[in-house]
């Protein structure tokens, strides 16, 4: 399946090759690209080794073209880039900003499928009823 993420911003195309690529910052550290594996649910992400990622640190993320923040309506912990499908189907993928945490929320319309241990989590928090 041939997924692509754009900015829900400029609707920039945020996939390279293998890669969701994305600014992220955190408070106390400059900006760095994070490297994210697109497969809904992968929580593999790589970074220049000059920059140390600790569980429980709160990144700001940013898209890469257009410098928007990527911020969800749905909750201050998490992020919100579009996701296309293969068959031109649009949702909103929404995950933790939490360094560590492994929460995803892929949204279209009222539908609801959720990945990752941490994903229970924030369904009270955003009102969202568990569809997968």
């Amino acid at each position: 399946m041939v997924t692509d993420y754009l900015c829900p911003n400029c609707k920039g195309h945020l996939l390279l090759s293998d890669h969701l690529i994305l600014t992220v910052r955190h408070e106390t550290d400059s900006a760095m690209l994070l490297l994210m594996n697109p497969e809904v649910g992968n929580y593999q992400t790589m970074h220049h080794h000059s920059h140390k990622i600790v569980d429980g640190q709160k990144f700001s993320f940013f898209c890469p073209l257009c410098h928007h923040e990527l911020s969800s309506d749905l909750n201050e912990n998490l992020v919100m880039v579009l996701m296309k499908d293969d068959k031109g189907k649009m949702f909103e993928l929404h995950f933790s900003r939490i360094a560590g945490q492994k929460s995803t929320y892929k949204i279209m319309g009222k539908e609801v499928q959720t990945f990752g241990i941490d994903a229970p989590h924030y369904l009270d928090f955003i009102h969202l009823i568990d569809m997968s």
